[in-house]
């Protein structure tokens, strides 16, 4: 009997110890972030803003010629320029164009005379070369910011056609006024960005904010207008 008992109680140990819980993993706990393809993602920094062209001082440069034409230009990357293109006795559309991100500076007919700027668009790609189409004699000239005319702050201005402005520091509102028939725009480097503040066709009369000193570039067809800063 008591052999009996003996070989029940190894019996029952050897069960026991075949039957004991082994670690499976299965219902332990298992943490969110501990959980493949929920992790946080990475604060990034934010993206630098594109660098403003500057307003550096630079030598005027001068470009003649007649009739349709590619001119090379020695401006200096990122620095803004205002291109004076005269056209006197010009006959039919005339266009000059860029190699940058102010493409389309001059889209007139005739005889001309406007002036417009370039390198104003922050992360842009420079100008270095101009495309002229027309019929005629021309003279491209393309100054720094001195060469800009200054407005007086409370008069009015009067200009015809395409101008570009340069306005005062202090200064807050602006109004621009025209009788044109056909479309009008003006555009204000707010805090080294262009903006387009007004864009109608037509008879105009508009106010808009400013932030002197800046400057402002109107683009009319043939029209005469005002422009007043305060």
């Amino acid at each position: 009997m008591r052999r009996t008992r003996l070989a029940a109680l190894c019996a029952a140990v050897a069960l026991t110890a075949s039957c004991s819980l082994q670690p499976t993993g299965i219902g332990a706990i298992v943490y969110p972030e501990d959980e493949p393809g929920h992790a946080p993602a990475p604060v990034l920094p934010p993206p630098p803003r594109p660098e403003k062209p500057r307003l550096a001082e630079n030598p005027t440069e001068t470009h003649q010629g007649k009739n349709n034409a590619t001119v090379p230009l020695t401006w200096p990357s990122g620095v803004s320029g205002f291109l004076t293109f005269d056209c006197p006795k010009c006959t039919g559309h005339i266009a000059v164009t860029t190699d940058g991100t102010e493409s389309l500076l001059v889209n007139d007919g005739d005889a001309y005379h406007g002036t417009a700027w370039f390198n104003v668009s922050p992360g842009g790609k420079s100008v270095h070369t101009l495309t002229v189409e027309a019929k005629g004699a021309w003279t491209a000239t393309i100054t720094d910011y001195r060469g800009v005319p200054v407005v007086e702050p409370g008069k009015p201005y009067n200009g015809h056609g395409d101008a570009v402005l340069a306005v005062p520091e202090g200064m807050v509102m602006g109004k621009f006024f025209t009788g044109s028939k056909g479309s009008n725009g003006v555009w204000v480097l707010a805090d080294g960005y262009p903006h387009l503040a007004v864009n109608h066709i037509g008879q105009t009369t508009a106010e808009f904010p400013l932030a002197g000193r800046t400057y402002v570039a109107v683009e009319t067809f043939e029209a005469d207008w005002t422009f007043t800063a305060w």
